[in-house]
């Protein structure tokens, strides 16, 4: 039977309870109960995809929470599926049948190539479909909070703009155009805009692949500059954080949670947030102080705030962010729809199945 030795990634475990019939139920009920908003016969979904890897299912498939553990397990491995965990020549010496490893990403920096190509191993990447929603998602919030979407939708008649405090009025068409006859001020555009990118990691690459499209300057910060064969393509410039923050029309957040992140947008990085910015967080709540957000939405000096991920989740029916018309709020739904995550697996065990054999 063929082993899997796997980082241990709450969305990997997908690909766990596909190829391993001994998975834990429990596991395999949740991750069914997760897909089931757009995958309702996640049975079938799996048997199918069993039915296409004769030569993979059944398989043993291991995760591992952390490096060493996951290094003492190779010695049986005839595939490794890992996001950011070391594959190196310790790796590969530990793992004598070892004939493919399946990064979960496109940042390819934490596996040795050249050893893996010595040791007859396979490597391959995955764009992960989810990743690409996210940015999307990130985006979306952008520019609904440039054009004023929310704010604006279903406003087609002068009482309705008057009520949200727009002197909605016909221009005089004999000499001027109708355009904007709602008169809605402050609307931008990401064309010449600054975007500021927290983190440029899987989901911040995609970010800012789509900004320089629009034409917008991005900026990153994080704690290490990229090489410059992954930042130069996307026209992203490192600078420091205060840098990023003083320079940026829109910030945008994709940075993992953990003690040097955890309330990182503090009261002093609003402050030195320009007058009129936008903040997008799209990764996790926490790295935003919630006293400092409530102050600065209180305070009506940026020009929105989107989030997708919030303090508690579900959140309360009361919860006081709701009453501000400038914080766009999103249920955590930036991942899309399921059958991306389904597609990403399919991928990553398809690849697996074509090496072991």
């Amino acid at each position: 039977m063929p082993k899997i030795v796997a980082e241990d990634d709450v969305i990997i475990r997908t690909s766990q309870v596909i190829l391993d019939p001994d998975t834990d139920p429990e596991r395999y009920a949740a991750i069914a109960d997760y897909y089931h908003v757009d995958v309702p016969d996640f049975d079938g979904w799996v048997n199918r995809v069993r039915a296409s890897i004769p030569n993979l299912f059944p398989a043993t498939y291991e995760m591992y929470g952390d490096q060493e553990s996951f290094r003492a397990a190779l010695g049986d491995a005839d595939g490794i599926v890992c996001e950011g965990y070391t594959i190196g020549e310790e790796e590969l010496a530990a793992a004598p049948n070892l004939k493919v490893v399946q990064k979960f990403g496109t940042d390819m920096r934490n596996i040795d190539m050249e050893a893996c190509a010595r040791h007859g191993v396979a490597v391959y990447p995955l764009r992960r479909r989810v990743n690409i929603a996210v940015a999307e998602h990130a985006f979306a919030m952008m520019i609904s909070m440039a054009k004023k979407l929310c704010l604006i939708n279903h406003r087609i008649d002068e009482q309705s703009l008057h009520d949200v405090g727009f002197a909605a009025r016909m221009h005089d068409t004999r000499h001027a155009a109708a355009a904007n006859w709602g008169r809605v001020s402050g609307l931008g555009t990401l064309y010449g805009a600054t975007i500021g990118c927290l983190g440029l990691g899987e989901i911040g690459r995609e970010v800012a692949s789509r900004a320089t499209a629009f034409g917008a300057n991005v900026l990153y910060y994080q704690r290490n500059k990229l090489p410059a064969d992954i930042d130069g393509p996307l026209g992203a410039t490192y600078c420091g954080f205060e840098e990023l923050l003083e320079r940026s029309d829109y910030v945008s957040v994709h940075l993992p949670i953990n003690d040097s992140t955890r309330g990182m947008i503090d009261a002093g990085a609003f402050a030195r947030m320009k007058d009129g910015a936008y903040l997008i967080n799209i990764s996790r709540a926490a790295i935003i102080d919630r006293d400092a957000l409530m102050d600065v939405l209180e305070s009506d000096r940026l020009g929105g705030v989107a989030l997708d991920v919030h303090y508690e989740e579900p959140s309360a029916p009361d919860e006081p962010l709701k009453n501000y018309p400038k914080a766009l709020l999103t249920p955590h739904s930036a991942v899309a729809g399921r059958l991306n995550g389904a597609a990403d697996m399919e991928e990553l065990i398809g690849n697996l199945a074509a090496e072991i054999g």
